[in-house]
């Protein structure tokens, strides 16, 4: 369990210049789910590709190229992206999505860029593990080629890599998961230049006035897993980006996106939707206040029209939200209210552990410590619930994170959590620990409660202390109006399994008014630091 110690408020900025809003756009979209054995398929990239390309047609792009699947090869690709530069003038917007594998292979010695000696690749539809078809990849130089080539003609890339190229820690699927991972073939340098042209000897690096966004998964030595998006796979990544374009990003609303408002935005989503467990990378490090894009089709984010919808949505969640729950070293009599029991675990959404007394969740690991089987009912109110606060949220995301990333905190353990500012006044706070309570946090005098924090971010330190143990998650709901029904209904939200009760005291509470919604993922665990 997390202890409070005290509060308090940071804030920064940056500006810079920008693509030419009015000009044309040009997309590459490119989505790979079949790939040739041994290199395992994904089921979400597909889908990953698709959703872009539609949102990226509602945004006006004046011509688009979609490649999937057995299409996406390498010369493929590349004449595609020369069409479509061939075709941009100066100051228009080319944007490029991948989903798929990534990889690494050998890279030149002594390389800068690369200290650990290995580039990193996008894996084609045709690769293999071996030579010749380990040549059959885009290198991450060759990319750096592109973009220069792009800057050079005064064309703005917008790129989003849905794929990971951890292969040298690869590991197995676990729960079900499929990783954006493949393991890196086992070839030298020398021999890819029997079967590929030489990599250019470009640097990679980033800068902070280089004219282009860039948008990865995961930092190079972490797994993109596939998660279940709308009851589809996808990458956390890829759909976020989708939901920018449609002006879900927009936090000011005022008609564009920058692309720090497309950061924070995609970052917030991505730690949302993976339980925290993937951190989206973005490049230039530090995201500038320059306009990226034109918002499609979004109001105000967080608006009453929006809150409804999305309770309306959440409702049907929650009501549709029956999890599955696979017992290890075990067995259960009956199944507690709100999930069903199946015996693979691969299959499942929570494993419990008899014999350890644990559960953990698909994406997030262990999210339980000491659980007897009568609190199994706690913990599986506690994951509805939070299937039905991540549906009303929908774009609605405030960013709010643990500061310095996500890791498993043990007793004794400080930390602390960021939520960054709003253009709400009110802000409510409570958090639900592993066994299905919810505890009121914010606010809690007068004063507090008539504290304006509208462009104020705000920071609570913690510290680990008490069981239970597990997934913590603190919840911040910022509002234009004081929100007194729902501070004295959350008040009385303190029994084990009182999570059930949360999304009708919620429904009741928020209908009507204007909010937004963050989720701060904390792991804890009974260890010692």
């Amino acid at each position: 369990m997390l202890t409070s110690i005290r509060m308090a408020l940071t804030g920064m900025g940056l500006a810079l210049a920008s693509p030419a809003l009015a000009a044309d756009s040009y997309a590459l979209v490119v989505g790979i789910d079949a790939y040739e054995a041994p290199i395992n398929s994904l089921h979400g990239a597909v889908n990953d590709a698709r959703d872009i390309a539609q949102a990226l047609t509602k945004a006006g792009v004046k011509k688009l190229t979609l490649i999937t699947d057995k299409q996406a090869t390498k010369p493929n690709i590349l004449a595609a992206w020369k069409e479509l530069m061939d075709q941009a003038q100066p100051g228009d917007t080319f944007y490029f999505s991948y989903a798929g594998h990534g990889s690494r292979e050998p890279g030149k010695p002594n390389d800068p860029d690369s200290p650990d000696g290995l580039n990193n690749i996008l894996v084609m539809a045709d690769f293999a593990p071996k030579l010749p078809g380990a040549a059959n990849r885009i290198v991450d130089k060759e990319m750096a080629v592109l973009l220069k080539e792009a800057a050079a003609k005064k064309v703005y890339p917008i790129v989003v890599i849905d794929a990971c190229n951890s292969g040298t820690m690869y590991r197995s699927v676990t729960l079900g998961l499929t990783y954006r991972a493949t393991p890196q073939a086992k070839i030298s340098r020398e021999e890819l230049l029997d079967f590929a042209p030489p990599v250019p000897d470009v640097s990679t690096k980033i800068a902070a006035n280089d004219p282009f966004t860039f948008l990865a998964g995961v930092a190079d030595d972490k797994l993109v897993p596939e998660v279940a998006i709308d009851g589809q796979p996808r990458g956390a990544l890829s759909y976020a980006f989708s939901r920018a374009l449609e002006g879900q990003a927009d936090a000011n609303h005022d008609g564009v996106t920058t692309e720090k408002e497309l950061v924070a935005f995609v970052r917030a989503f991505v730690l949302q939707a993976t339980q925290s467990q993937q951190v989206s990378q973005s490049f230039p490090d530090i995201s500038r206040d320059i306009p990226v894009f034109r918002s499609v089709a979004a109001g105000p984010k967080g608006s009453q029209d929006d809150i409804v919808k999305a309770i309306a949505v959440a409702e049907q969640v929650a009501s549709n939200t029956q999890l599955t729950l696979a017992v290890r070293n075990g067995n259960l009599a009956e199944a507690p209210p709100g999930a069903t029991l199946v015996s693979d675990e691969a299959g499942a959404d929570l494993v419990y552990d008899a014999a350890a007394g644990t559960v953990e969740k698909r994406v997030a690991g262990v999210v339980a410590e000491g659980v007897q089987p009568s609190g199994l009912g706690g913990v599986v109110a506690k994951w509805r619930a939070i299937a039905f606060l991540q549906a009303m949220a929908g774009g609605s995301i405030q960013p709010f994170e643990v500061a310095g990333g996500s890791r498993t905190f043990n007793r004794g353990e400080k930390l602390t959590v960021g939520l960054a500012a709003s253009n709400h006044r009110f802000m409510t706070l409570f958090n639900m620990p592993p066994n299905g309570k919810v505890e009121f946090l914010y606010p809690t005098s007068q004063a507090e409660r008539d504290e304006d924090w509208s462009g104020k971010p705000f920071t609570l330190p913690l510290q680990v202390r008490d069981p239970p143990f597990g997934a913590e998650h603190l919840v911040a709901i910022l509002s234009d109006q004081p929100l007194d029904q729902l501070h004295s209904a959350l008040q009385k939200l303190s029994s084990p399994q009182a999570a059930q009760d949360l999304p009708d005291t919620l429904k009741n509470a928020l209908s009507g008014q204007s909010v937004t919604v963050g989720i701060a993922n904390v792991f804890t665990s009974a260890g010692t630091p």
